[in-house]
């Protein structure tokens, strides 16, 4: 993203209403209060072998920035990085309601599932506070709107996220199951760092949740795709399993100019690159082209699990080929003027990974480990572009700019049941540790990001002790969490664990319970390390917190019918 400084006006904007009227917040909360059981069922069938059962989620949930934008962040050459951090003020920055609904069917060892969710965020669709034309990348909208694309992602959208047939049996003296649809795989023994693990290669994943939904686990956050998939029991401690794609989706990220959006021009909603400002002309731009998907073919895996006869240890092997679903942005110039040419993401393609895992529990401790190597996978670029001179050739297979290598990676991670104590009834503390390594570079060494290092280290855990009926049917938690990277900037990982370095996030909630069918949290997180951009002013990654001034609160409540 090659933005160029120039002079930015600064003007005071504030949103009128940041918090909902009583009356229209009343009507967010009554379908959670009101909502009548039939919501869900399970349906007397007649017959015993077949099982119909429907379930249905409500939840109310609201966010609030905390501090104002800061300078640091919004002043200066960051024309292409402040539209998410200008549209809000201190105040709302969210206010949604959530359906999950969920339908499962069974019959003898067949079956079949289908999940759908919607949802409606207010807050997309008001105003916002960015009163700043000068810095304001879309073209679509003027500044204090949200663009179409924007709106519709994080303000009100719904779609169809399970979608599958499976079935189990025998194959001689073998059980075997499949399962063929929308569905999603995890391998491996990854407990956060999924991205830093062969689950990385199996499904896209929702960095909007990762962002607004602290302490998610990796497998919270990996959405379904095309494929089938299966598992044959090959002896009573080995098993084989494989899976095959049918359809590739790229990760799915904040929006441009949505509250924890870094920059401006991608994904969706992102329309233009501002390169600089000419008296009488206007802003130069490089205009948004299509962008160059992966294939949806080519992507599939095969794993062997084996418990060692007598031992409470599991091993397993993967060997995967897979897309990327992380994009790099190509900027072409054309010569023309204002307008100097256009810009577009392209996903790599026909990268292959490696692994081995084990994992073993000792008393109350679950220890897992994994290990994996990556071929021909896409390095981290510089500022996470390429350009593109005309008449130069560049695709993301066989001709690409960007640079190419090879990586190792690896991760530890434990699970501790908390035992009943003087201070609480129970609990679990959870923790991983990951390490990515830049083994060789294979194309485009020049390309590579001059701000990373050769390899980098990234630290997650959360501790949440329990107290199990604090009041009548109700079980309390108070999870906290902690993410931080004490070494390195990763060549391998754009934004490795939120990207930056001797930084990261700090998050405190309480939890609620209540039998088994409302479920309420609030929670305070922080975002700590340096100030900066992502991006510096010659257009490497900074490595430094470019959410400082984006600390929010957040609250929740669900129903399940």
């Amino acid at each position: 993203m090659h933005q160029l400084p120039f002079p930015v006006t600064r003007t005071a904007h504030t949103r009128g209403t940041r918090l909902p009227a009583l009356p229209a917040l009343a009507a967010l909360l009554v379908p959670l209060v009101a909502a009548p059981p039939a919501l869900a069922a399970e349906f007397d069938t007649g017959n015993p072998e077949l099982r119909v059962r429907w379930d249905n989620t409500l939840k109310y949930s609201a966010a609030a920035r905390l501090s104002r934008p800061s300078a640091v962040l919004v002043g200066g050459a960051n024309a292409n990085l402040d539209d998410g951090d200008r549209n809000f003020g201190k105040g709302l920055i969210s206010n949604r309601v959530d359906l999950l609904s969920e339908l499962d069917i069974t019959f003898h060892n067949l079956g079949g599932r289908v999940s759908a969710a919607a949802w409606y965020d207010d807050v997309y669709h008001r105003a916002t506070d960015n009163g700043n034309a000068a810095t304001y990348n879309p073209m679509s909208v003027p500044a204090g709107r949200f663009t179409q694309a924007t709106r519709e992602l994080h303000g009100r959208k719904a779609e169809l996220l399970d979608a599958f047939v499976f079935g189990k049996g025998e194959l001689g003296d073998m059980s075997a199951s499949f399962r063929a649809g929308r569905h999603a795989l995890l391998w491996g023994e990854s407990l956060f760092f999924g991205d830093n693990g062969i689950a990385g290669a199996q499904a896209p994943v929702d960095l909007i949740k990762l962002l607004s939904v602290p302490n998610s686990q990796f497998k919270e956050l990996i959405r379904p795709t095309s494929q089938v998939s299966g598992q044959l029991q090959l002896t009573p401690n080995l098993s084989a399993g494989a899976y095959y794609q049918f359809d590739w989706e790229e990760n799915r990220i904040p929006a441009a100019g949505s509250y924890f959006s870094r920059t401006d021009v991608f994904d969706r909603g992102g329309e233009r690159l501002l390169a600089g400002f000419a008296p009488g002309v206007g802003a130069l731009t490089f205009v948004r082209a299509h962008d160059l998907h992966a294939r949806s073919s080519g992507q599939g895996g095969l794993q062997l699990r084996w418990r060692p006869a007598g031992s409470d240890y599991d091993l397993g092997l993967y060997a995967v080929r897979f897309h990327s679903r992380n994009f790099v942005v190509e900027v072409s110039p054309d010569g023309g003027f204002p307008a100097l040419g256009s810009y577009r993401l392209i996903y790599p393609e026909g990268i292959r990974a490696f692994g081995a895992s084990a994992s073993k529990s000792i008393d109350d401790t679950n220890l897992a480990a994994e290990i994996s190597v990556r071929r021909n996978t896409p390095l981290v670029a510089a500022g996470g572009s390429v350009m593109v001179h005309p008449g130069e050739r560049s695709d993301n297979d066989d001709h690409p700019l960007y640079p190419v290598g090879n990586s190792l990676h690896a991760q530890v991670s434990a699970i501790h049941t908390l035992s009943r104590s003087a201070v609480w009834d129970g609990g679990l503390l959870m923790f991983e540790g990951a390490w990515n390594r830049r083994t060789s570079i294979t194309r485009n060494a020049a390309a590579l990001d001059p701000n990373s290092t050769r390899d980098a280290l990234g630290m997650r855990a959360i501790f949440s002790p329990m107290w199990f009926q604090a009041a009548s049917g109700l079980d309390l938690s108070l999870p906290v969490g902690l993410g931080y990277n004490p070494y390195g900037r990763s060549s391998v990982t754009t934004l490795f664990n939120g990207g930056a370095t001797k930084g990261g996030d700090l998050s405190i909630g309480v939890s609620g319970d209540y039998l088994q069918t409302w479920k309420g949290s609030v929670t305070y997180v922080r975002f700590f390390g340096r100030a900066g951009t992502v991006l510096t002013a010659t257009n490497a990654f900074s490595f430094q917190q470019s959410l400082k001034d984006r600390d929010f609160v957040s609250f929740s409540l669900s129903r399940t019918f």
